[in-house]
């Protein structure tokens, strides 16, 4: 009886080592990592490295500028009063702007920027300064290739002006909306700390509103930036 029951237990065991071997390798085929392919979802969040522009963005933009300024003193006593009311002819002097961004991606930058400009004459002197955010667009990135590095940007934050006038006048002051636009374009000159740097021509618009007082000016000049990411163009 005890000779039956090995015979039959050895034969059951050689039946099923044949099923078992087959279920080993179709476990060790899907289970190893190297033979899994990503799902679609998957393949689209992979990085894909930038083109461009990439990284932390140091920038500075500096350049003539032409203004106007109006307004009443920053009393609540004297606004609207004709007889304290400052405006001033058309101003030349020099604006400057720096900003600190990042690049989140070929086409965009975001980042807090300050904006300063400063127009004296014999008879006038007005200063105005923001201080806020920053977005830089590319949209010609993929739809013209020879535009790619053609930016519009925009700028918005809190702005303070200033007009005095050279004399027995009254003179203008406020604090409140800080508002620019521009459109830029860089080429890329040479390579710098694990970065490279780009530079090109501006023109801009910039305002400062408030109650009491308000100033315009355009400006146009030379921006120059540093992008802190490596970038695909810094290869070939």
């Amino acid at each position: 009886m005890a000779r039956l029951s090995a015979a039959l237990f050895a034969s059951g065991a050689l039946a099923l080592s044949p099923a078992l071997a087959l279920a080993d390798s179709a476990v060790g085929d899907t289970g190893s990592p190297s033979s899994v392919s990503p799902s679609p979802s998957e393949a689209a969040m992979q990085s894909v490295p930038a083109e461009r522009r990439a990284g932390v963005v140091i920038g500075l933009a500096f350049g003539p500028a032409f203004a106007g300024a109006s307004g009443y003193p920053n009393d609540s006593k004297l606004i609207g009063n004709p007889d304290y009311y400052s405006e001033s002819p058309l101003l030349v002097g020099t604006s400057s702007s720096i900003f600190v961004m990042g690049a989140l991606t070929d086409y965009l930058s975001f980042g807090p920027m300050v904006s300063s400009a400063r127009m004296e004459t014999e008879k006038w002197k007005s200063t105005g300064f923001g201080v806020g955010f920053r977005a830089e667009a590319f949209p010609f990135y993929r739809l013209v290739p020879r535009l790619a590095d053609l930016a519009i940007y925009g700028m918005m934050g809190v702005g303070a002006t200033e007009l005095q006038a050279k004399g027995p006048y009254p003179g203008a002051d406020g604090t409140q909306s800080f508002l620019g636009a521009g459109v830029h374009h860089e080429w890329r000159f040479f390579r710098m700390l694990g970065g490279h740097v780009s530079g090109g021509p501006y023109v801009e618009y910039d305002a400062i509103f408030s109650k009491p007082a308000e100033r315009h000016w355009l400006s146009f000049g030379f921006r120059m930036a540093w992008y802190g990411g490596s970038v695909t163009a810094d290869e070939r």
